[in-house]
C-alpha cells in the first residue's frame, strides 16, 4: 500500500481525519488503525494512539486491567499477620469529613501519606471511635494508598495477633513472629484495647515492639473502641499501682509513636 493510499484511509476514520501526518509517521497510524479495529484488546491492554509529543502506538490497561493491576500491588505490599482478616476496599479521597475530628483525620492521613519516606519518619495515628465510625475504613485507606506506592504494611488484627503470640509459644518460633512486628515498615494494629490480653503480652509483647519501633523510627498505627483514658484503664488489668505504672508507660509509647484522633458521628456545630 502507498503512502497516499494509507493518507486516504486515515483520512476516512473518525479518529485520525484531523490528524496531521509527517510522511515518516504515515504507516505508524495506519498500522494503529489496522490493529485497533482487527484486535483492540490484548491480554488486557487497549490499542492507543499517542500524538504528543510525537506520535507512537501504546498499549494502555483498560479499566478492568488497571483495577487488576492495583489490586495486585497491594496484595504485594500488604501483608496480614497469621490472619485471614481482609480489609475494605478504602480511599482517603472516600472519606467522609462531615465534622472537625473527622477532617483532622482525614488531613493527618493526607500528610502521613504526603510526607513518608523510609529516611524521613512521620508519625503514625491512634484513630478511637465506637463500632461504626470509620476507624478500620480509614485505616484500611491508608494502608491500600501505602501498598500502592510500593511501601510495605504489616496490618495486623490484635485479637488475632494474641492467639498467633500464643501460638508461636507452642510451636518454638515466638521470637520470629515478634521480629515481623518490630520490622515491618509500616505496623498497623486493627481493634487494640484491654480485651483478651495479659500482663505478660503487654509487657513482653506490645511494650517491647513499640518501643523498638520508636527506637527505629518505624511508623505505628492503631485503631481502638477505647480513649486514652479508658485504654489505660484497659490495660492496667490488674488493678494496683504496679500495674498502673507499666500501663502508663504503654500508654506514653502511643502518645511518643502517633497523633491521637477521635471519630465521631457528631456534625458541624456553627455559631449562630
Amino acid at each position: 500500500m502507498t503512502i497516499a493510499e494509507m493518507r486516504q484511509f486515515i483520512g476516512k476514520n473518525q479518529e485520525t481525519k484531523s490528524l496531521e501526518v509527517l510522511d515518516v509517521d504515515v504507516n505508524k497510524v495506519y498500522q494503529y488503525l489496522v490493529r485497533k479495529k482487527e484486535k483492540p484488546v490484548v491480554d488486557g491492554y487497549e490499542v492507543v494512539l499517542r500524538t504528543e509529543p510525537y506520535i507512537e502506538i501504546v498499549y494502555r490497561p483498560t479499566k478492568e486491567k488497571a483495577f487488576e493491576l492495583k489490586k495486585e500491588r497491594i496484595r504485594r505490599n500488604l501483608k496480614f499477620y497469621d490472619s485471614e482478616v481482609y480489609i475494605q476496599d478504602a480511599s482517603i479521597s472516600e472519606f467522609d469529613c462531615f465534622n472537625e475530628e473527622r477532617q483532622k483525620a482525614h488531613d493527618l492521613a493526607a500528610q502521613f501519606l504526603e510526607n513518608y519516606r523510609k529516611d524521613h519518619y512521620e508519625k503514625g495515628m491512634l484513630i478511637y471511635g465506637r463500632y461504626g465510625t470509620g476507624k478500620s475504613y480509614l485505616l484500611s485507606a491508608i494502608a491500600q494508598e501505602l501498598a500502592l506506592k510500593n511501601i510495605a504494611v504489616l496490618f495486623v488484627y490484635v485479637p488475632d495477633l494474641i492467639r498467633s503470640i500464643r501460638q508461636g509459644m507452642n510451636d518454638g518460633n515466638l521470637e520470629e513472629r515478634i521480629n515481623k512486628l518490630k520490622q515491618a515498615d509500616i505496623l498497623m494494629l486493627d481493634d487494640f484495647g484491654g480485651e483478651n490480653m495479659s500482663p505478660w503480652f503487654r509487657d513482653e509483647i506490645i511494650v517491647p515492639v513499640l518501643q523498638y519501633r520508636l527506637s527505629a523510627k518505624l511508623p505505628v498505627f492503631m485503631s481502638s473502641n477505647f480513649s486514652l483514658v479508658q485504654l489505660l484503664e484497659a490495660l492496667t488489668l490488674t488493678k494496683d499501682e504496679t500495674n498502673r505504672m507499666k500501663a502508663g508507660r504503654l500508654i506514653q509509647r502511643i502518645k511518643d509513636l502517633m497523633h491521637y484522633v477521635k471519630l465521631s458521628e457528631e456534625p458541624f456545630t456553627r455559631d449562630k
